[in-house]
């Protein structure tokens, strides 16, 4: 296969002596197909690199965000989310997104069976009578058919953003230690570990919940086939039950559901990167607000400052759309959750099924909005080391620096609707107590309504 790859670019074009003229000019030919092949049938059968002893390098850590989320995008590349090439290189020059790779060839074919998913859910929505869990199952399928293009978008520049925050690391204090340039990446990945692990929770008591409502139906006897024709009518009301096609629907099931929570995860680990590049500063200027500051001092630090604004900024023109998507499908997923506790459960893994999921989209919604808020709150922590500064060492550049940090709003947003400070956290768990509150004086009326209706019935019998 290398002889007959390296023999096409290997050729040479010959020419005749016969047809060979002073005035004719050379024979170019386009090679672009040939280069494209070449690169595809490598990409494709490679063999793999032969495995060796880890050194000391391998266990060291540089500090820089590009390095701490390895492990996740490891994590989300199994389950068919950012398809980047090179996530294990130290440089981040490396990184790039093949649209033929193996990584790129599975993340088409998960998007075709949830799309499938998602089509046949819809379809289902509105050819039968209109149901608002019919209606919840579509919404789930269409939230993370679309967030898996919002990533898959993101994957195309994230190659350029992570050298654009690379360089701002790299202009950053140095980290003095290798605690200190380990501890963003141990964070992200405690965060990562218990967050995955409360969504698997959450999806193995969902298994068993469901298992009961299979167990109810007389008219099947396979209890596997019984299991996926009720929690997945809106598939097989229409197509017929065998083993490879309930076990393709139980995956892409699995893969929606890993997508609903690493949206969650991916806004609070690029949050945690953000608030730890202004924390590094911080940190920095806490250590030297004793010392005898120069003008050319504060305007080093008012640059570093600007930088991570901008790194902020240009963070969040990319993922201010998952942002939304976070904070939306969780707050939706709540209102349904509060909707259905006026509803009684049939028995006690139902009970612990729905108070957990109820607990962990709280939190998970709590978590997102108090890690972005971080964003904002270490942006401002500069000013307390400037407003320690002495009259006679009151300058220009710290004037500059002190405007900078009061006036402007360094934040992420959702889609520039909201910005994502302490008080969102505020108004989110007002507006979920209010809904709570009126629901349940709702029901109360809906109740007494109609014991007042059985009275009057009793009096006229």
């Amino acid at each position: 296969m290398d002889e007959l790859v390296g023999s096409v670019g290997r050729r040479k074009v010959e020419f005749s002596t016969k047809s060979k003229k002073l005035d004719e000019k050379p024979l170019i030919v386009s090679r672009w197909k040939e280069r494209w092949m070449r690169c595809s049938i490598e990409s494709w059968f490679h063999l793999p690199k032969p495995l060796r002893k880890a050194e000391r390098e391998d266990w060291m850590h540089d500090g820089t965000f590009h390095e701490a989320v390895r492990g996740i995008l490891t994590l989300a590349q199994l389950f068919s989310v950012m398809p980047v090439c090179g996530i294990h290189s130290k440089d981040p020059r490396k990184l790039r997104l093949s649209y033929t790779s193996f990584r790129a060839f599975y993340a088409y074919f998960c998007a075709l069976g949830i799309s499938f998913l998602t089509a046949m859910s819809v379809f289902f929505f509105a050819s039968k009578r209109y149901n608002f869990q019919k209606m919840v199952t579509a919404f789930f399928y269409c939230y993370n058919l679309y967030g898996m293009y919002r990533f898959w978008k993101l994957a195309k520049s994230w190659p350029g953003l992570m050298v654009k925050w690379t360089h701002v690391d790299d202009s950053l204090p140095t980290q003095r230690n290798e605690f200190d340039r380990a501890i963003l990446a141990h964070r992200i990945k405690v965060c990562s570990i218990l967050v995955m692990t409360l969504s698997l929770s959450e999806h193995l008591l969902s298994i068993v919940a469901a298992v009961h409502f299979s167990n109810n139906c007389p008219a099947v006897h396979d209890p596997y086939e019984a299991f996926f024709k009720s929690n997945f009518a809106f598939v097989y009301y229409y197509f017929r039950y065998s083993a490879l096609r309930g076990f393709l629907t139980k995956f892409f099931n699995v893969i929606c559901n890993y997508i609903w929570s690493y949206v969650d995860l991916f806004v609070i680990v690029v949050s945690m990167g953000l608030s730890h590049s202004f924390r590094r500063m911080n940190h920095y200027l806490l250590q030297h607000k004793r010392e005898k500051m120069t003008e050319k001092f504060w305007g080093e630090q008012r640059q570093r400052y600007r930088n991570v604004c901008d790194l902020v900024s240009i963070v969040d023109d990319h993922v201010s759309v998952i942002t939304m998507l976070s904070i939306s499908n969780n707050l939706f997923f709540i209102c349904v959750q509060i909707l259905n506790s006026l509803n009684s459960r049939p028995t006690f893994v139902h009970t612990v099924y729905f108070w957990f999921n109820l607990i962990i989209l709280i939190g998970r919604t709590l978590a997102v909005a108090m890690f972005a808020a971080e964003v904002n709150d270490e942006s401002k922590r500069p000013i307390e080391v400037l407003r320690t500064i002495p009259r006679e060492g009151w300058c220009l550049e710290a004037k500059r620096f002190a405007e900078e940090v009061t006036t402007d709003t360094v934040a992420l947003t959702g889609l520039k609707f909201f910005n994502m400070t302490r008080k969102l956290v505020l108004n989110v768990t007002g507006a979920i107590i209010t809904y709570e509150l009126v629901l349940i004086q709702f029901h109360k009326d809906e109740t007494s309504d109609i014991d007042l209706c059985k009275l009057k019935r009793m009096d006229t019998l």
